[in-house]
This record gives structure tokens, C-alpha cells and sequence, in this order.
């Protein structure tokens, strides 16, 4: 089964950092491989974990991270079952990954998650990222975080997080010119 990236996806996909940002403009591949990556490394194991996709508002939640991470899981045939109500999957390994909003970041306590994706991270409050990495911590194992966001400038907290180059974070820039997937003139266009 081949699925194509570009290079900066690729290079996301590749990352060992246990907390990881792709940040880049409208179109440029973000929701897909936060997507396409959870998924891989939810089926990358051997024993059933729970993973969290959060975005900043359920429409967005609804309408952009799950939609993606459904064609990402029917592309690479991975999803045993869907329960569209609770917005939850079950993975071929038994692994289930729960969708949540966070416009009240409170929301996101209770869980022990093996990984999180926080899908437009940069309309989140603070306060959901520090809620969400206390969560990382699944049967006694450090989980990884990723994150994809519009850039918002060195004083959002996603730049404090992913843009000073902290212990065991890595930051992914991405064009929007740098899809070759996008319809021709799109570029141009936004």
C-alpha cells in the first residue's frame, strides 16, 4: 500500500522527537499528515492503546479531523470499527482513538493517552496543550504529542512550544507551494 507525501510530510512522518509541530500555510497538507501519522503509529503496536485527535471547536472537529482521519484510515485499511455518535474508531489492533473538541480545554482531562494530535492547534488556548501532554502517560509509558497549526506569530504558545527549539521537539515548516498535490493555480489563489 502506497500513500504519497511530500517531503516536509515525509520528514514529519520520520521524526523520533516525542513532541512534533508541521506548521504551515492554508493548503498545505497539514490536517492530512496529522492525520495519516496518528494512525500509523496507533497501528504500529502491538498491544490495543488509546490515542486522542482534539481540535479547537467540534464543527472543526467534525468537519476537517475526522474527515481526514477516516480517509487516512480507509486508505491504509486500518479502521475494524466506527461509532460515528461518540466519534470513535477501532483500529485493526484493537486500538481505539477518540475525536474531542477543546474550546473548554477542560474537557480533555480524564484519559491516559499513549498520543494526542492536536489538529489547528493554534486556535487552542494554552491551557488544552497543558492539559492534553499531562495525559500522556498510558500504562506507565511516556506518549508522544503532535500538533498542526497556521503559524500565529512568536507570541502564541505553539511557537513557545515548537518554534525554541526545545529537548525532544521538532518543528516542520511547510508553503503552501510545497504541495504538489494541491489543484493547479491553487497557490496562486490564496
Amino acid at each position: 500500500l502506497v500513500i504519497d507525501v511530500h517531503p516536509v510530510q515525509q520528514a514529519f512522518l520520520d521524526s523520533a522527537a516525542l513532541y512534533r509541530g508541521f506548521v504551515g500555510g492554508r493548503g498545505s497538507g497539514k490536517t492530512w499528515i496529522g492525520a495519516l501519522d496518528l494512525l500509523l503509529r496507533a497501528m504500529s503496536g502491538s498491544a490495543p492503546r488509546l490515542y486522542a485527535v482534539y481540535a479547537p471547536t467540534y464543527p472543526m472537529l467534525h468537519d476537517s479531523s475526522w474527515r481526514a482521519l477516516f480517509d487516512a484510515g480507509r486508505r491504509l485499511r486500518c479502521i475494524k470499527a466506527i461509532n460515528r455518535s461518540e466519534m470513535r474508531l477501532t483500529l485493526g489492533n484493537d486500538s481505539e482513538v477518540i475525536c474531542r473538541s477543546v474550546d473548554d480545554p477542560e474537557r480533555a482531562r480524564g484519559p491516559n493517552l499513549s498520543g494526542a494530535w492536536l489538529d489547528e492547534a493554534s486556535l487552542m488556548k494554552s491551557d488544552a496543550y497543558s492539559i492534553v501532554i499531562a495525559s500522556l502517560r498510558e500504562g506507565g509509558e511516556q506518549g508522544w504529542l503532535s500538533a498542526t497549526f497556521t503559524p500565529r506569530g512568536k507570541a502564541h504558545w505553539t511557537y513557545e512550544v515548537f518554534g525554541q527549539g526545545r529537548q525532544d521537539t521538532e518543528l516542520f515548516r511547510c508553503r503552501t507551494i510545497d504541495n504538489p498535490f494541491l489543484p493547479a493555480g491553487f497557490a496562486d489563489t490564496v
